[in-house]
């Protein structure tokens, strides 16, 4: 066996190809990764290392969307997002003070502070800007489409779904993407049933023109 780089834009499916590999001999050489037996598979994150057969004769010397040198776990707003989890609104008239962070780093102010509010789109942009990486600064999904870059489903890409309006409390939804299955996409996102969780989306959902977006 040898040790394979993930790229940006790669699969499980176009790996294995690449290696002269079976699916199946590809989920076996990488134990927990696919759901055994199935093409359910995580969300690969560039700079992931997997076993592949024969021998990697290198790496692209600077993909389109490459990562930076050494980026090889995940994206460090998804580490962020996963401390995260749990964050919940509160009952009552009271507000959760985390989810009143998320919205003041948007810039909203008065009224708007409140985790009634729609707040997804805060909490993505909390997350890549705690981690050093440029959002788009505004709670309103539509303002999202089109920032960054369009990329390929990489595990910790910005994932936009419809139906995008001006209406903050009507546009959409927006999470990172964690993992996706024949009909869905698993978003790790905020105000997701009123609280920061993983949950699944239906494929449907998502925009139709680039719904994966990348900070660089």
């Amino acid at each position: 066996m040898s040790q394979y780089i993930v790229q940006p834009g790669d699969n499980p499916t176009k790996i294995a190809r690449k290696f002269g590999m079976s699916l199946a001999q590809f989920q076996k050489a990488n134990p927990g990764l696919c759901e055994y037996g199935t093409n359910n598979c995580k969300v690969l994150f560039p700079g992931q290392i997997l076993n592949v057969a024969g021998v990697v004769t290198g790496q692209p010397a600077e993909p389109a969307t490459a990562q930076p040198a050494g980026f090889n776990a995940p994206p460090p707003w998804m580490q962020i997002a996963i401390m995260e989890q749990g964050v919940q609104e509160w009952p009552g008239t009271q507000h959760h003070p985390r989810i009143i962070e998320y919205l003041r780093n948007v810039g909203l102010t008065g009224s708007m502070l409140k985790d009634e509010t729609p707040w997804c789109a805060a909490f993505a942009y909390w997350c890549l800007w705690k981690s050093g990486y440029p959002g788009q600064k505004s709670a309103r999904v539509s303002d999202w489409w089109g920032w960054g870059r369009p990329v390929a489903a990489t595990y910790g890409a910005i994932c936009i779904l419809q139906p995008l309006t001006t209406d903050q409390a009507g546009s959409g939804h927006i999470g990172f993407l964690h993992a996706m299955d024949a009909t869905n996409v698993w978003l790790l996102s905020g105000n997701s049933a009123n609280q920061v969780r993983i949950s699944p989306y239906p494929k449907s959902k998502l925009i139709h023109n680039a719904p994966y977006r990348w900070p660089f």
